[in-house]
């Protein structure tokens, strides 16, 4: 039980104090926008824009919408689900997005307040580990990037569960029943959130039998019913990832590696995780991985040695304060399974892996700050210089937080930021250059992408990208050398697909070109840009009735103004010309830019006998495209005075 005291009140009344820190820390972020993979898994991810992909986005994996371009071993349909409802309340505005980040990060302090006071009994522990937690700069990434949402839906429901776990020898009647069951659903919902929830029947486990206060009072059967259910949960989530999603791990990163070089890596990224929590500079929003190969790599004696230390401090702890091994032992559970690089995609270690075993950490680093406080306490001059120590680290905290923040301001700060500290993050430096091309600055580009591959040449988006490029310079050999690669090194890759498709359309191959649109619908149904250029291709062979079935599938996955519009010149030609006013209308209202769809609506208009609003169509399109000669030819029709004849 927590006392009422009046010190006691008043860290209760402190806990406010650090979750308006919490909040006010990261404020900046909600001027930001999506940046890296916010776009893909958010702006263009059709799951998010439509409830009709509920039933996919629980029954297969996170990347799913990209077909078989996105298979992976990631299952979190927490995430896309809430960026469905975020979607909905907020339309597409970053803002709503990153203000949920900001409050599910309060919570999870509070969590962490609530559950450090229920684990050791002291409420000064609980409060000071909530500031560390609040403060630590190594939690930057999850709480400015949009994308990192999983990792406060994780801890959310994660700490949820475990502090109703506690709870349940408290309880009796409905009252423990309503306990059990919300810690349950809990635990439902943190597994929906992240795979690494599986740890939480084992750390329930070992709480139960080797540290709860009634452990050698309590009968077997009464610590079943704490801690069983996780177990039956966990097991059902690993037959429904075994027969829906066909395999706990369906994909093999780096099966090169052998046993001895799995080893020695993840004994590198022990390190390296211990080192982010003591030291957390540089930091950076993506780190290349380098496999290590043997026991004397400086990595992995790094590792050997921060393991050494955690089988020291776990020793002592038993001994001297046992309850505080348990946080120990929470940060190595549940940082173990990030350590196995065959389950990881590309980046292997990310600081973002760290903000749920950080309870632990901040649980110790709090309760040594207080015991070296209350040490200090009889020499003035040793507690003023502690003092002064923890104001100053704190005050550094705040700075780095407020400072790392704006890497995730947009794209060019996220990857300039991270190609400063490293010039070799080949994906980093392939995605500089993909904006790099959407800002015209075509030679940088290219210069870029050639760059990323000196440092990974097995970069098949570097090279799709590189092909692209070649194409658009009509460049033909270079080009389908440069995509003939990409797909090698990646057949289920769709975009080399659509750029071959469309250099063959440029150079006469009709049929090869029909081929690769065909390959890239059959990779990722999803990509409308792919279902739009096969119908397109389709409609210049004579073949009206399969791209009429192209467009609408493309609508079906997400309205786009390419898609009505083809399909509304198709309609008028088949006859039914308010169906395709209808689709131009649509077109028009996705997007007020659309000069096709104003041109195919004056026209229509026009047909129709409607000059008004023919002639608002027209001066529409010549309002952004002043020399379109169809506009001009129909405004010499409709207003000679204005429009003279050449």
């Amino acid at each position: 039980m927590t006392d009422s005291s009046p010190d006691s009140k008043k860290r209760r009344s402190l806990v406010g104090v650090v979750l308006l820190m919490a909040f006010l820390l990261y404020g900046n972020t909600l001027l930001y926008g999506f940046v890296y993979d916010d776009h893909f898994q958010i702006e263009g991810n059709p799951y998010v824009h439509s409830f009709r992909y509920v039933g996919q986005i629980f029954t297969t994996t996170v990347w799913s919408f990209q077909g078989t371009e996105g298979q992976t071993n990631y299952y979190r349909p927490l995430m896309t689900f809430g960026y469905l409802l975020c979607d909905r309340v907020f339309q597409s505005s970053p803002i709503g997005f990153h203000l949920l980040n900001l409050l599910l990060n309060c919570v999870v302090v509070y969590l962490v307040f609530a559950l450090s006071a229920a684990l050791f009994r002291d409420e000064s522990v609980a409060l000071v580990a909530a500031a560390i937690f609040a403060l630590h700069p190594v939690h930057t990434e999850v709480v400015a990037w949009i994308a990192a949402v999983t990792e406060l839906d994780l801890a959310v429901f994660y700490l949820a569960a475990f502090l109703l776990f506690l709870r349940l020898d408290r309880e009796q009647g409905r009252r423990r029943m309503a306990a059990l069951a919300l810690m349950s659903g809990s635990f439902v919902l943190a597994l929906l959130s992240k795979e690494q929830a599986m740890t939480l029947p084992l750390m329930a486990t070992i709480y139960e039998h080797l540290y709860r206060a009634d452990r050698k009072a309590s009968a077997w059967s009464s610590k079943l019913f704490r801690y069983g259910p996780l177990w039956i949960i966990a097991a059902g989530y690993l037959l429904f990832r075994m027969t829906v999603l066909h395999a706990f791990a369906p994909v093999t990163q780096r099966a090169s590696l052998s046993a001895g070089q799995l080893l020695w890596s993840g004994l590198a990224l022990v390190g390296q995780y211990a080192g982010k929590l003591f030291w957390p500079r540089p930091l950076l929003g993506y780190y290349v991985f380098r496999e290590s190969s043997s026991w004397s790599d400086s990595g992995v004696l790094a590792g050997a040695l921060a393991l050494a230390a955690f089988v020291a401090v776990l020793v002592f702890l038993w001994r001297r304060a046992r309850s505080y091994s348990f946080a120990l032992l929470w940060m190595a559970v549940t940082l173990l399974p990030v350590l196995n690089v065959r389950w990881m995609a590309a980046s292997a270690f990310a600081e973002r892996y760290l903000y749920l075993p950080s309870f632990g950490f901040s649980v110790l680093a709090a309760a040594a700050v207080l015991w070296l406080s209350r040490r200090a306490a009889a020499r003035p001059a040793l507690g003023w210089a502690l003092k002064s120590g923890a104001a100053a680290i704190a005050v550094l905290a705040v700075a780095q937080i407020v400072v790392r923040n704006r890497d995730w301001r947009d794209d060019k700060s996220f990857f300039t930021a991270t190609l400063a500290v490293d010039p070799h993050a080949s994906y980093m430096r392939t995605s500089l250059a993909t904006l790099e091309w959407s800002e015209f600055r075509q030679q940088d580009a290219v210069k870029d992408w050639k760059m990323a591959l000196l440092d990974k040449p097995d970069n098949a988006i570097a090279l799709s990208n590189l092909g692209m490029a070649m194409v658009e310079q009509k460049r033909w050999p270079e080009a389908e050398d440069y995509l003939r690669k990409a797909i090698a090194l990646r057949p289920r890759f769709a975009g080399p697909h659509i750029h071959l498709g469309k250099m063959y359309a440029e150079i006469g191959k009709p049929a090869e070109s029909l081929e690769e649109f065909r390959r890239a619908v059959q990779i990722n149904p999803l990509n409308t840009d792919a279902r739009n250029l096969l119908a397109e291709a389709l409609l210049k062979q004579g073949q009206m009735d399969e791209a009429e079935q192209q467009y609408r599938s493309s609508l079906d996955a997400v309205p786009n103004g390419e898609a009505f519009n083809g399909l509304g010149e198709i309609l008028l030609s088949r006859g039914l010309p308010d169906q395709a006013v209808s689709n131009w209308r649509q077109a028009v209202g996705l997007s007020p830019f659309d000069t096709r769809a104003h041109l195919s609506l004056g026209l229509a208009y026009m047909a129709r006998g409607s000059a008004n609003d023919a002639e608002k169509e027209f001066r529409s399109v010549l309002l952004m495209d002043p020399h379109s000669e169809k506009a001009l030819e129909a405004m010499r029709e409709l207003k000679p005075a204005e429009f003279p004849g050449r």
